[in-house]
């Protein structure tokens, strides 16, 4: 089969069908991720992507191992655009990637030499940022503003965003990018819906990174 039938005729704003990538890491919607593909699979993976203008999904590893055979991901990723490819002189590549929208894999299929899946689209219409209510907002703003202070006393290398997002979704996303959680609770994060939910979540954990943070801050001082 072709790798041109990755692509269904059926595709619609919510279902398609697209390459799957399996890393150990967790790209969340509006993040950054740079690849070196030097596995001759993915290598084809890339090429149908640019070919096409399609994007690939970026799913963690459940059980096995970025290189050889083919690991089991998680069933919720998030969909990665192709914005910098470098190709080097023996065949690899270095890109550069950026989180579009979170997706669930519905179907995996093993028919081409790496993964594929018919995925739905997770992120709802603006009618789920609506539903979220501005006081969840506004406190999550402030411990997310004091998460940025805090961890920039305490990291000398820590740079802080020079904006904080408006709009709640991307504001739930960046807070996904920026925490310093293991990758598993980083998945939990991406897996969490509706947005009301997730942002309760993110409370919690900003409260309790910044309680911690503000501890180390104290005992290095004394």
């Amino acid at each position: 089969m072709r790798n041109a039938e990755v692509l269904s005729n059926d595709q619609t704003s919510y279902e398609r069908q697209i390459p799957l990538f399996p890393l150990q890491a967790v790209l969340f919607p509006g993040g950054f991720l740079p690849l070196r593909i030097f596995e001759p699979r993915y290598r084809t993976m890339i090429k149908f992507c640019l070919e096409h203008e399609s994007e690939f999904g970026v799913v963690l590893i459940k059980e096995g191992k970025e290189v050889g055979e083919a690991a089991t991901p998680y069933k919720v990723g998030t969909a990665a655009r192709i914005l910098h490819v470098e190709h080097l002189d023996d065949g690899r590549m270095n890109i550069i990637t950026a989180g579009e929208y979170r997706f669930q894999i519905l179907e995996i299929q093993e028919h081409l030499s790496y993964l594929t899946g018919r995925v739905r689209m997770l992120d709802d219409p603006d009618t789920e940022i609506e539903a979220v209510s501005e006081s969840l907002t506004t406190r999550t703003e402030e411990l997310y503003e004091a998460y940025e202070a805090l961890s920039s006393r305490l990291i000398f290398a820590w740079q802080p965003p020079e904006e904080q997002p408006n709009d709640p979704r991307e504001l739930a996303y960046q807070i996904g990018i920026r925490l310093r959680i293991s990758l598993k609770e980083k998945q939990t994060l991406l897996e969490t819906i509706p947005l009301e939910q997730l942002l309760t979540r993110e409370i919690e954990i900003l409260t309790d990174q910044n309680r911690r943070i503000a501890f180390q801050l104290t005992a290095r001082n004394n």
